[in-house]
């Protein structure tokens, strides 16, 4: 007989942004299955940009730690040099902790994603099973019925509530759905290289060569490790590109080949494309499934890992019954429009880095140049195109009206904090895995009655206060903070488990906030 399993939410697909969605619920005691068609995690190259909000994923999800010596976290800014080897501009990352990590750090993917599929063991409500390919699925109103098939080709049957598509850019699960994907493919492909060099140690964080001629990119991934990447340019072949010889010609210039040792190496192409839809009843696509984006920003992954993170805790509400079904509908509201900012982003980038007409290259050059005369237009420009990166805030959705208070909708920075111990920790430590109310240099517990905390206790909500004497405000998360509250007229917030602040609360508002607050879960 066919094996049969039932589960609360089904994800198909063991990449990170499907591992993580299945650490995430089960850190909130969600049934979960995962299904991976290959033997093991991919050990090809692919991302390698981990930022701040993706780290802050991963420490709600109680994994940072486990994969932490997979990051490197020691790039500070991304240099962009023309084919002569002059600066046009820089993207820097410097001090930028507004979350509680480094903006910009790298990582070693296939290694990372390993540690994810490994550490699942450690969530009794968590099971993962390779080599079981998802054959079709069939829905109604009550829940997802899934066909697959193990490595026997024996049949395997799984009702769901739930079902999540993680399984990348050539989604089984999107095209059952029949859901389309608009956008353009990349005209060249990448060459991408692993490599291992002592000598190169202290060779740049992040550079991209912006050389018509051949446009390329190096990024340091850790201790004696670097990535690099070359366009393949008209009419060459993947084939050629591979050869070691031609990649010795193409390292020459910056290090000496024969000291490098290469560990993985991989022709691929990338596309700017998203999902028309997210959602169709009780299935949902996340990570590339939804959307790819080209590599320039170092986004792709940590799009994926932001769908995943908006989605999880909405999913575990309405597996608990503390919330409707609905809520699920402003998954695709919060999440579509950033990630289409991010693939322009990145696809803002690369008109930098890949043209390979020189009198274009020249044109872009000249721009930059002049632009250098001007640092305040320098430093607008750097700010304006990472602007999609540097400052979160949702605008629909579960989230109040912007227009009511501008720090609704904005995500909470995590600045470290005293404990009453006098040691410190992150403030998401503090603030737990569902909600929380937090107030700025005053105490929610003694300002909110017990009728109006009352809905929220019963959530698990963590009420608590930071504020002057708990924060250093010599640290950029802690800055952040105080000027979110002193700019604004209120003095709580109430936050969702996502950390993006729902609403913003005063003594004399708080009635009408709350209300407003479980409207919008639409509480059960």
């Amino acid at each position: 007989m066919p094996t049969h399993y039932k589960t609360a939410v089904a994800i198909i697909g063991a990449g990170p942004a499907g591992l993580t969605l299945a650490h995430l619920l089960g850190s909130l005691g969600v049934d979960t299955l995962v299904l991976e068609k290959l033997p093991n995690t991919m050990e090809e190259p692919r991302a390698i940009g981990i930022d701040s909000e993706t780290l802050r994923t991963l420490q709600s999800a109680d994994i940072l730690d486990a994969v932490r010596e997979e990051i490197f976290s020691g790039i500070e800014s991304s240099d962009y040099l023309n084919a002569d080897g002059k600066l046009l501009f820089s993207l820097n990352t410097l001090n930028q902790t507004p979350y509680g990590h480094p903006l910009f750090n790298t990582f070693d993917q296939p290694a990372f994603d390993r540690i994810l599929a490994n550490t699942i063991a450690k969530r009794p409500t968590v099971d993962i099973h390779f080599q079981h390919e998802m054959l079709n699925f069939t829905q109604d109103a009550n829940g997802v019925f899934i066909e697959a098939v193990d490595a026997n080709g024996e049949g395997v049957s799984i009702d769901t509530q739930f079902l999540v598509g993680c399984d990348g850019g050539r989604s089984k699960v999107r095209d059952l759905l029949g859901i389309q994907m608009t956008g353009d493919s990349n005209e060249y492909p990448w060459l991408v290289i692993d490599t291992i060099d002592p000598q190169f140690d202290d060779g740049p964080g992040s550079r991209f060569f912006c050389d018509p001629a051949r446009p390329g990119m190096t990024i340091k991934r850790g201790a004696n490790q670097r990535r690099w990447e070359w366009m393949l340019m008209p009419g060459e072949q993947p084939e050629q590109l591979l050869k070691t010889e031609t990649i010795n010609e193409l390292l020459a210039p910056h290090t000496d080949p024969a000291q490098v040792d290469i560990f993985r190496r991989r022709v691929y192409n990338f596309a700017a494309i998203i999902a028309e839809r997210w959602q169709q009843g009780r299935a949902f696509l996340a990570g590339d499934a939804a959307h790819m984006t080209p590599p320039f920003a170092g986004q792709g992954l940590n799009s994926g890992m932001r769908d995943v993170r908006n989605l999880s805790w909405k999913l575990a509400m309405v597996v608990n019954k503390q919330a409707a079904p609905t809520l699920l509908e402003s998954y695709q509201q919060e999440r579509w429009q950033h990630a289409q900012e991010l693939i322009q982003f990145a696809l803002s980038l690369g008109e930098q880095i890949q043209p390979i007409d020189p009198q274009k290259a020249a044109e872009r050059d000249a721009f930059f140049f002049a632009m250098q005369q001007d640092p305040a237009a320098m430093d607008n420009f750097s700010q304006d195109m990472a602007q999609s990166v540097l400052v979160r805030a949702i605008d629909k959705g579960v989230v109040a009206n912007q227009q009511d208070n501008a720090i609704n909708g904005q995500m909470l920075p995590q600045p470290q904090i005293k404990t009453e111990s006098g040691e410190t920790c992150l403030l998401d430590e503090k603030l737990g895995k569902g909600f929380s109310i937090l107030g700025y240099n005053c105490d929610p517990k003694t300002l909110l009655t017990e009728s109006q905390l009352q809905d929220w206790q019963a959530l698990g909500t963590t009420l608590i206060s930071v504020g002057d004497t708990n924060c250093d405000y010599q640290e950029c998360g802690a800055q952040r903070l105080k000027a979110l509250f002193t700019d604004n007229n209120c003095n709580m917030i109430l936050v969702r488990p996502d950390k993006f602040i729902l609403v913003a609360l005063n003594q004399d508002t708080a009635d009408m906030a709350l209300q407003q607050a479980r409207q919008l879960l639409q509480l059960i």
